[in-house]
């Protein structure tokens, strides 16, 4: 492998196309189109051949050439862009409360593979996770609050493992207007909501359906799962910095950090991962087919969106807060957020650390964009 190259641009111009023919069964047919087309800006990323900005250094003349970039999720670069970029169209949208965030997960089984074959009801699955802390708010004497949900499919080790983070207010108004802090969360009835909602999905579906086996396993996993599905909450988030570091950590990454990537073969791949409550590092070696399937598998459908907003912190309630809070201090440009992303600078000269200066813009499709020549 070149050493310029990055661990998963090397596997999947390597090996994505082959690998696919292989495995596209195995996918729902509604996401074909989405793999393939974020694959494919995936593996075009970077390229000066499809566009690129030009600048040059009026001090030693050095010319810096910087390749567009992809805008895919899928991509774990520009995944990294898309998180940075996600959080300050949070600026001024949050109250200035405390907030909690949760973890919504179901078992192992039926419950995930329903979520893989149906993907688009994985909308349902984030609504039912606000459903169930809407019961328990309404418990304790709470009208509204405000939620702002992800869905993940991955787990550590990248298999499928459809769940909820979710960030929410501490607290909430009453019917009154007033402002209510929670006392505690009651687990024991948020589990049993949670599961009530996260099943009514599926069961809906076996309605309409007329699907006698899947009505049964529903029946089943009341039974075995008395007590509830998990939910697990951390500390509560008490300040703007606790905000940010959960919602760039939880709330939009890619499914996996390419230094996570310690040994490519021809036909395995090796990774490793931390458990939640250890810091010690597991190392996984995948099959090359299985190791693509399972990032493949987190590939969203074509404009689904996995963050939602509920409650205070959707759209209809947006111009109605009266307590808010800055994320960050001011807008920042999009040399600052690169900056912030990847410690470098795209605008120093990396030869002699003088300014650079735009030269040129192309793209494959507008040709030169900048400098403008002729008149339009």
């Amino acid at each position: 492998m070149n050493k310029n190259t990055k661990p998963l641009k090397y596997i999947f111009e390597n090996h994505f196309y082959q690998t696919w023919k292989e495995i596209k069964h195995k996918f729902p047919k509604i996401l074909h189109s989405s793999i393939w087309n974020n694959v494919s800006k995936f593996l075009d990323c970077g390229d000066i051949s499809r566009g690129y900005t030009a600048f040059k250094c009026n001090q030693c003349s050095h010319m810096h050439i910087v390749g567009f970039s992809c805008k895919s999720r899928f991509c774990s670069s520009c995944g990294k862009i898309y998180a940075e970029n996600w959080a300050l169209n949070l600026k001024g949208q949050l109250f200035d409360v405390q907030h909690i965030h949760a973890v919504f997960s179901l078992p192992t089984g039926f419950c995930r593979d329903f979520f893989f074959s149906h993907r688009f009801k994985l909308q349902d699955l984030a609504k039912a996770a606000y459903q169930s802390l809407k019961y328990v708010f309404k418990k304790s004497g709470i009208h509204s609050f405000g939620a702002i949900i992800n869905i993940h499919t991955f787990s550590r080790n990248l298999d499928w493992n459809p769940h909820i983070h979710c960030i929410f207010t501490y607290g909430g108004y009453k019917k009154n207007n007033q402002w209510k802090e929670l006392k505690s969360i009651p687990y024991p009835a948020l589990k049993k909501s949670w599961q009530k909602c996260s099943l009514d999905i599926i069961a809906n579906f076996a309605k309409i359906t007329n699907n006698i086996n899947l009505k049964n396993k529903i029946s089943l996993c009341y039974r075995k799962y008395n007590d509830g599905f998990y939910v697990k909450s951390d500390k509560k988030i008490n300040n703007i910095f606790e905000i940010a570091k959960y919602i760039g950590r939880y709330l939009a990454r890619p499914a996996i950090a390419e230094y996570r990537i310690t040994d490519i073969t021809d036909s395995s791949i090796t990774f490793w991962y931390q458990k939640p409550d250890s810091p010690k590092k597991i190392f996984l070696t995948l099959p090359m087919t299985q190791f693509i399937g399972r990032l493949l598998a987190h590939i969203p459908p074509k404009n689904f969106k996995m963050i939602r907003r509920f409650g205070l912190y959707s759209r209809r309630y947006k111009n109605k807060k009266t307590k808010k809070i800055k994320l960050f201090k001011d807008k920042i440009s999009w040399a600052e957020r690169i900056f912030k992303t990847f410690k470098t600078n795209p605008l120093i000269c990396p030869k002699c650390n003088s300014n650079l200066v735009l030269l040129e813009i192309f793209h494959i499709k507008y040709g030169v964009i900048f400098p403008k020549t002729g008149f339009s």
